[in-house]
């Protein structure tokens, strides 16, 4: 019984810190997907407003978070 008496290893994988979100735009309603940690200006499609301002890291979001996209 030499194998029921050495543990196994769990292998741990990483998670990535950053997600994709729902964005909805408080103007229009339109919902948007966007990246949490966005590089660049996220605008809405239907009335052009700003809904997610990069900052280099984690992104200033403008509009309404609807849910986060597992």
């Amino acid at each position: 019984m030499v194998q029921a008496s050495v543990k196994k290893r769990k292998i741990l994988v990483p998670e990535p810190k950053s997600r994709f979100i729902v964005v909805s735009c408080p103007d229009c309603g339109n919902e948007q997907i966007s990246f949490d940690r966005a590089s660049i200006v996220v605008r809405c499609r239907v009335c052009n407003r700003v809904l997610v301002r990069p900052t280099g890291g984690k992104a200033i979001i403008e509009g309404k978070l609807v849910r986060v996209l597992e």
